[in-house]
């Protein structure tokens, strides 16, 4: 995203204001909303156990005469009375800790409302009841019956000093534990470890209202002039109500750029000119700005009446704009009638001819003007597009590689269509920041464009236009997981990658629907969907990992995830990549539900490159963390062919690429830079894509860059309002090699000590002893070991290695534990040092009886479609109901 300071848009500010409410609170009878979202019975290492209350209603909930009790379901056991009142998507601790000993060590604000000292313990197989009155059966809100050990509905997690979670939303109030799941650190629920050691997320529940959204936040300012004389009401202000709910703005205030404390009240009207205090659903009111508005610059803000004694407090949405941008000014008069948002409600504001007030600016957005100040020439559109200058350039910071000449033609050319880039969310056409070529077909390109478009680019005419098939002609429009709502769900989608799964993967550093609070996440989308639309099947929420980038200040949110790339675990394994989270060689087994790569995400903030481990369960662990010696990046891409990783930043470095590989210590290193080629303009070049090396063409291939502001060689320019650039890289770049090296060959003549490494034919051996002269390998109880590695870093068997008891190695396909020391014995005979390790089919499923395997006493498996349980130790002897087996049928 363009990093601009000088264009001054509108400071959304949804994000955590939103859980503060005006209207009452709903009566308990009203709000069936409440709801049971975590328990902890016992902690193992903090304080005190816990269970959390959240309110996933659409209203404010009062929890006065509330009650709480265990399996004695008496009501007014434990008063909820002290919790207040509920917001939309807030939650509420209920613990036997004390209240700051408990906000410590669950690093916890002042907002998180607890209810500290209960002395109504829970225990391993008990109740959770909640009541809204008197009545045990009638005012019986929610309950959770729980029992680890337990049968059926009742029998959930063991919450021993990790939370027990909902695994989806059917938990909620279903009064069924089998449906919780323990919780674990960066799962869906981005919950963390307490300062002691526990594992959990109190005070949060990912099942809050999407956004938390109260009726009066889709409220926004949609419109602005200053023309005074010339607007119905003097200097002009209009309201749009996105939602499908009336909203009373009685008592609101406003203010222009002033201070909040200076907020007065206004006079809001209807089209008609009608007095009004209430903004109709998807309806518009205006008003005469109570502080004028000046036209050499200036803002409005609106306030809730929230602070003390009914003064400013939320502030629900602002605006600022520069001179002439809302109207006439004799120092830069390029001939505006209003600040307005195109399109209503969500869109950005831009300049725009003619007013509009208590309507909609869809007309009025069709003429939309450039400001001279900023580079366009006034006085009427010039292109259907609004250009933005480059900002931020600079050069690369000390210690980065200085960059060599670019490897290709020095010749660029404009490869999309003038102004090609236009949306309903994006009219200004700007902030394409993201590319990826398929990998499945080297004619598509994807690109990712800010304000959440996706596009499917084929070539035509030497020109990437949009794919006309499946709804991909105009591009598609994404969303968070959950919902459509264009109000309130708005990624920031900045990069984007095509998994081994075809999947679309789009990182995000914030909601725009609120801008100020950082949401670095990574999206995954069905490119393969029909419609216009794409909502994310998956998302790994990442934000925690990043405490540096502070909700509340728009410009570090606009600080996080930029690119992102998919990374195969061969290259890394085969390269001898560390694992910095252990600081031993990178284990794809350590990590079963990754898949088969590590995604790096850019943070364009510190231009560090972030490797995680993203699970099918939507947690993730972060293996590495990658500097680029850039200072910022944009993009990053894996290509196949060169084997490297290339990192790219904008006008902020010079635009330079700095392609990183795995060094001799198994951490991932830049290796060689390259500056642009010449002809490539200075801008904010936020997307790079490599074609693949089938594409080349007398040594060279594609190399794709996306200009976010669509800016060009400035005003007039050829190039002014294209996006997309084409060049020619060179696809042998002659690189040297990588990785961690291999030991040095054996020599007949030199003499190793234990511990010592060898390669010899293709395999690395370890000195067990003294020794000289000793080929290795030739003898099963000599003085080398070999060691054998699988790709997904397993340890294989080899004939010469020796196992210590509880070593695992995989042989043939199959995996074996040793029972005791053993060498040279092969895995897989019955009654010898090794058993078989046998997955069930099903996670958390019985396995298959294995010949191989030693049992021992209550230990389950299948065979020939029956369940047998071992009744004692056994080894050998397939199932069978005998009286004399060692087997017992059980199902």
């Amino acid at each position: 995203m363009n990093r601009s300071v000088a264009a001054l848009a509108a400071v959304a500010t949804a994000g955590a204001a939103l859980a503060v409410a005006l209207p009452t609170a709903a009566s308990a009878a009203d709000a069936p909303s409440v709801r049971i979202t975590e328990w902890m019975y016992n902690p193992a290492l903090s304080s005190g156990e816990y269970f959390e209350l959240t309110n996933l209603g659409s209203s404010p909930v009062s929890l006065a005469s509330w009650s709480f009790d265990d399996d004695s379901r008496t009501p007014g056991t434990v008063p909820l009375d002290s919790l207040g009142t509920l917001a939309v998507g807030q939650s509420a601790i209920v613990t036997e800790s004390a209240d700051a000993t408990f906000r410590s060590e669950w690093k916890l604000g002042a907002d998180v409302k607890i209810l500290a000292g209960n002395t109504t313990n829970l225990g391993r197989a008990d109740e959770i009841n909640v009541f809204d009155g008197p009545d045990a059966v009638a005012n019986l809100v929610d309950r959770l019956t729980y029992n680890d050990q337990g049968a059926g509905t009742v029998k959930g997690p063991r919450t021993q000093g990790v939370s027990g979670i909902p695994k989806t939303a059917a938990a909620l109030g279903a009064n069924d534990a089998s449906q919780w799941q323990l919780s674990a650190a960066g799962d869906a629920e981005s919950s963390w470890a307490s300062t002691a050691g526990d594992i959990g997320s109190p005070g949060m529940s990912r099942f809050a209202p999407a956004g938390s959204t109260p009726d009066w936040a889709k409220v926004r300012i949609n419109e602005v002039s200053s023309d005074n004389t010339a607007t119905p009401v003097g200097d002009a202000v209009e309201f749009y109500n996105s939602g499908s709910t009336d909203v009373s703005v009685a008592g609101w205030l406003q203010i222009d750029s002033g201070a909040a404390t200076a907020a007065t009240a206004f006079a809001p009207k209807l089209a008609d000119g009608t007095a009004t205090t209430v903004v109709p659903a998807h309806g518009y009111v205006y008003f005469s700005s109570t502080k004028g508005l000046g036209s050499g610059g200036d803002g409005v803000k609106l306030y809730l009446p929230d602070g003390p004694n009914g003064t400013a407090g939320t502030l629900v949405d602002s605006v600022e704009y520069t001179a002439g941008e809302a109207g006439t000014d004799e120092g830069n008069d390029f001939g505006a009638g209003a600040f307005a948002r195109c399109p209503d409600g969500s869109g950005a504001f831009v300049s725009v001819k003619d007013k509009s007030f208590g309507a909609s600016n869809a007309d009025a957005c069709k003429t939309v003007l450039t400001n001279p100040a900023d580079g366009g020439t006034g006085g009427g559109p010039t292109l259907n597009c609004q250009p933005e200058a480059p900002s931020g350039t600079g050069a690369l910071p000390a210690g980065a590689l200085t960059p060599a000449a670019w490897p290709g033609s020095a010749d660029v050319a404009v490869s999309d269509k003038q102004c090609a880039w236009t949306t309903s969310t994006g009219p200004e056409g700007r902030d394409v920041s993201g590319l990826v070529f398929d990998p499945s077909n080297a004619n598509v390109l994807y690109s990712v464009k800010n304000k959440s478009w996706v596009f499917r680019m084929v070539k035509q005419d030497g020109l990437w236009v949009s794919d006309t098939a499946n709804g991909w002609a105009n591009g598609k429009e994404i969303f968070f997981p959950g919902s459509t709502d264009v109000a309130t769900n708005q990624p920031d989608s900045e990069g984007l990658t095509v998994g081994p799964d075809g999947a679309l993967y789009v990182t995000t550093e914030r909601n725009n629907a609120a801008n100020t609070i950082p949401l670095n996440s990574i999206l995954r989308f069905d490119p393969t969907q029909s419609g216009t639309q794409l909502v994310a099947t998956d998302q790994w929420d990442l934000t925690a990992e990043f405490p540096e980038l502070h909700a509340g200040n728009k410009t570090e949110a606009n600080l996080g995830f930029e690119g992102v790339t998919f990374v195969p675990d061969a290259y890394l394994t085969g390269n001898g990549f560390v694992d910095q989270s252990t600081g031993k060689a990178y284990r794809p087994i350590d990590y079963p539900q990754h898949g088969t790569g590590l995604y790096f995400a850019a943070l364009e903030n510190d231009g560090k490159l972030y490797a995680y481990a993203l699970n099918a369960d939507h947690s993730f662990h972060r293996v590495a963390v990658v500097d680029t010696g850039m200072g910022h990046v944009m993009d990053v891409a894996f290509d196949a062919d060169t084997q490297r990783i290339w990192a790219l930043c904008d006008n902020t470095c010079g635009v330079t690429s700095t392609l990183l590989k795995v060094g001799s210590t198994g951490a991932i290193v830049p290796d060689v830079a390259y500056s642009k080629p010449a002809a490539l303009p200075v801008n904010n070049l936020e997307g790079f894509a490599l074609a693949p090396n089938s594409t080349c063409v007398d040594g060279t291939k594609e190399a794709v860059w996306s200009d976010d502001g669509v800016y060009g060689a400035g005003p007039g320019s050829a190039t002014e309002g294209h996006a997309l650039y084409s060049g020619r890289v060179n696809c042998d770049l002659h690189l040297g090699g990588q990785g961690v090296p291999k030991p040095d060959a054996w020599s007949k003549t030199k003499v190793y000590f234990n511990g010592d490494k060898v390669s010899y034919n293709g395999s690395v051996f370890q000195a067990l002893w003294y020794t000289s002269g000793e080929t290795p390998g030739s003898a099963k109880n000599g003085a080398w070991s070999e060691l054998a590695i699988a790709a997904d870093g397993s340890t294989l068997w080899t004939a010469t290695r020796p196992f210590t008891t509880g070593d695992v190695v995989v042989y043939q396909g199959r995996t074996f534990k040793a029972l005791w020391y053993t060498r040279g014995t092969t895995p897989g005979g019955v009654g010898g040092p090794w058993s078989e390790i046998v997955a069930p089919a099903q996670p958390g499923g019985i396995p298959a009886w294995s010949a191989a395997t030693v049992y021992y006493g209550g230990e389950k498996v299948t065979y020939q479609g029956q369940v047998f349980q071992a009744k004692w130790y056994t080894a050998g002897e397939a199932p069978g109901a005998g009286k004399k087996s060692a087997w017992a049928l059980v199902g």
